[in-house]
């Protein structure tokens, strides 16, 4: 995979993840209490596991102990850590050589196993893991009465990637 597609799909993750959050900020609250709550729990959980391989990508120590947090962010906080993650990791594979993408990168996970990637499987982990949940969160927007949002690429292709 090249850097100009990876780039692509991280631009889609991160207009996606914004298009979800704005239909869950508008769920209600009060009547959707449980059902909101596990949308941005999912949503947490993406950017949780966005962020620990954003430091296995780049050699750092991530800090977290499981793979959410014990506090739940705002639909407001989560878009603004979510979008500036994904802006992250587009300035990181803009300003890699596209054979960095190929290499291995040894690393522990969250359970204290050891694990080895390279730089694109770590990429490709983290945007089809996202795209899973927000499936999820999708289907709990749909049982609230809401409408989600078209999360699919084609859609951005055609109407978001200018």
């Amino acid at each position: 995979m090249d850097k100009s597609t990876i780039v692509t799909l991280l631009k889609y993750k991160r207009w996606m993840d914004s298009e979800t959050l704005k239909t869950i900020k508008i769920i209600n609250e009060s009547t959707y209490a449980e059902k909101r709550h596990l949308m941005l729990r999912l949503m947490n959980h993406i950017h949780v596991v966005d962020m620990i391989f954003r430091a296995n990508i780049s050699g750092q120590k991530h800090g977290y102990t499981a793979l959410n947090t014990p506090e739940t962010p705002s639909v407001d906080e989560l878009e603004v850590k979510m979008t500036d993650g994904t802006d992250w990791y587009i300035q990181y594979v803009n300003s890699i050589n596209s054979a960095d993408l190929g290499e291995t990168i040894k690393f522990n996970f969250v359970d204290g196993g050891n694990g080895e990637m390279t730089a694109v499987d770590m990429l490709n982990h983290m945007l089809f893991h996202g795209t899973y949940h927000r499936g999820a969160v999708g289907w709990l927007i749909s049982e609230c009465g809401g409408i989600p949002p078209k999360d699919v690429l084609t859609v951005f292709l055609r109407d978001h990637n200018h």
